[in-house]
């Protein structure tokens, strides 16, 4: 062959090939991962090395690299504005240090929704000494930020949505000295001045028009839900209630305490202001969130 049959039809020779560069995919990446926990969940231990057998030399186990996180920058969360009875729906990145949520105002508007106060609650990105976390602060609205939780210990005026009803719980008022005199002035109650605390605690009913009924905790549990046979206290119609939906019982120092029993539609405490971590779940009004720590 010539020297010219390298060239193309107007003399110049063809451009040296370049060396190519190729993009990883995260298939690619899922792909080797799985290959390596198979291969490492398959590995048997060494048998016993008989007399006179050569020493097996060690194979060296490999361990998993930590994901890469910043090191420098604040991390993200995700907020998700759920759909109606399901697990997912509109998704937002939160990347500044506070997001309002609320019907009319701030970052997140729910319009729709007549229970949810204008500017009803704010999440924000706090920096601690050891790193970052993030917070969930009621504004003061007017129907209150709840938390979904798996069990909680209850304290005075700690109020809860079990089902479709809302309840609060009322800690035993500490019993007066008997030799402690009448204030002078006050011997005789106002009808209209604040309510006079059990000498046992109560969970009591809230509704729109004031308190309803009210149940003493004079045993040492009690289950709630929509079992009238196995529930002290029990909501037969409210469909929103699992069977044994949730277990309120006190404990050996006289402590309170309520925890969810894997029921479907949760137990909810009305929160002030907490710390969120993980995935969790609040609501505000009657729409449900799930914030996502990255």
């Amino acid at each position: 062959m010539s020297g010219n049959a390298a060239r193309d039809p107007s003399g110049k020779r063809p451009p040296e090939p370049r060396e190519m560069t190729r993009l990883e995919t995260d298939e690619e990446i899922r792909q080797v991962l799985q290959a390596r926990r198979a291969r490492l969940a398959g590995k048997q231990p060494p048998a016993k090395r008989q007399p006179g057998e050569p020493p097996v030399v060690a194979e060296v186990v490999e361990i998993e690299a930590q994901p890469e996180r910043p090191q420098n920058r604040p991390p993200m969360a995700l907020l998700c504005v759920l759909d109606d009875g399901q697990h997912d729906g509109e998704w937002f990145r939160l990347r500044g240090d506070r997001w309002v949520i609320g019907r009319t105002e701030g970052d997140v508007h729910v319009p729709h929704d007549g229970m949810m106060s204008g500017r009803h609650a704010e999440i924000t990105r706090q920096r601690l000494p050891g790193g970052f976390r993030w917070l969930l602060t009621d504004l003061q609205s007017t129907n209150g930020t709840f938390v979904r939780v798996g069990n909680t210990v209850l304290r005075h005026q700690n109020e809860l949505r079990i089902g479709s009803t809302h309840y609060r719980f009322e800690a035993p008022a500490a019993p007066a000295p008997a030799d402690m005199p009448p204030t002078p002035g006050q011997v005789t109650q106002s009808y209209h001045g604040p309510a006079v605390r059990s000498l046992v605690p109560s969970l009591v009913e809230l509704a729109p028009g004031g308190t309803g009924q009210r149940f003493p905790l004079t045993l040492p549990e009690y289950w709630i839900g929509r079992d009238v046979r196995t529930c002290p206290i029990a909501r037969p119609d409210d469909q929103l209630l699992s069977p044994r939906h949730a277990r309120l019982f006190r404990d050996a120092k006289g402590l309170w305490h309520i925890e969810n029993n894997r029921s479907l539609n949760g137990l909810w405490l009305r929160i002030d202001q907490i710390p969120l971590e993980g995935a969790c779940q609040f609501r505000l009004g009657e729409q449900r969130f799930l914030l996502r720590v990255l």
